[in-house]
């Protein structure tokens, strides 16, 4: 896949994959990457704002959905800057489930070409 972190500014996450590895049949992106990297960045995402409360955290996907919009024909990139609960740490405090709902914007070509919604889960290690 390629996958490259681009970066975690101002609460957005971006990671990017380039299209050449990624290719279906039709010369365009593979679905399986876009949703590889949507999920990637999602758990990423949750186990950047986990580890501001714990130590050693993990973290899983629980549930998924994915809209494709428009067919990918560059580099992709995924997005993520959903809202932290305000219950999120506490509850990874005391030992409890922390639970984020995601959405995810991929971009092809500065197009938003799908939407990735995921809801994650992160706690202690166990």
């Amino acid at each position: 896949m390629q996958l490259q972190f681009d970066g975690f500014d101002n609460g957005v996450l971006t990671m990017s994959c380039p299209l050449e590895p990624n290719i279906n049949d039709k010369g365009t992106g593979f679905g399986g990457s876009i949703g590889a990297l949507a999920t990637i960045c999602g758990w990423t995402y949750t186990m950047i704002h986990a580890k501001t409360a714990l130590e050693d955290p993990e973290a899983m996907i629980v549930d998924q959905s994915m809209k494709f919009h428009a067919p990918v024909t560059g580099t992709f990139t995924a997005s993520c800057s959903s809202a932290i609960p305000d219950d999120f740490h506490q509850r990874l405090q005391e030992g409890r489930n922390g639970k984020l709902h995601l959405e995810i914007a991929i971009h092809s070509n500065g197009e938003q070409v799908a939407t990735y919604q995921g809801f994650y889960i992160a706690r202690k290690r166990t």
